[in-house]
């Protein structure tokens, strides 16, 4: 039989940790884990520079007027990859820069997960309506 060895992490959220975006901004490593919710005026977000085991979560928590961008940073571009299922259809992300909440096409609930190895981002996420959320160059 198998011996499961656990790991504790002693500053690990139990709860979400929610931050309601109300600016363009630069990530910091100590946002990781943090659920950013944005509605109102869409926003630029760049993401910190590549870390093992960063992550976090971007969910449309209101309609917004314009895009809602989060995006590499510029030492590190053409490094989001994955992809997120839009309207029931798969949108691909392969070594693109940016991923965009598009304005009037956004559903409340829609959202996008990032996740990094140290070397790319990972994405995943999921919007309801057709082009609701869309991927590219910068």
């Amino acid at each position: 039989m198998a011996v499961l060895t656990h790991i504790s992490d002693d500053v690990m959220r139990i709860f979400d940790d929610y931050e309601l975006v109300s600016a363009s901004a630069t990530l910091n490593l100590s946002d990781s884990g943090k659920v950013f919710k944005i509605s109102g005026t869409g926003y630029t977000i760049t993401l910190p520079a590549l870390s093992a085991g960063w992550k976090a979560k971007f969910i449309v928590s209101g309609a917004f007027s314009t895009d809602f961008v989060v995006q590499s940073p510029a030492d590190s571009r053409d490094t989001i990859n994955g992809g997120v299922i839009v309207n029931g259809a798969i949108v691909e992300a392969d070594a693109v820069d940016r991923v965009t909440f598009e304005d009037d096409a956004e559903s409340i609930g829609d959202y996008i997960e990032i996740h990094s190895d140290g070397t790319s981002y990972f994405l995943s996420g999921n919007g309801n309506a057709a082009s609701s959320i869309s991927v590219g160059e910068l």
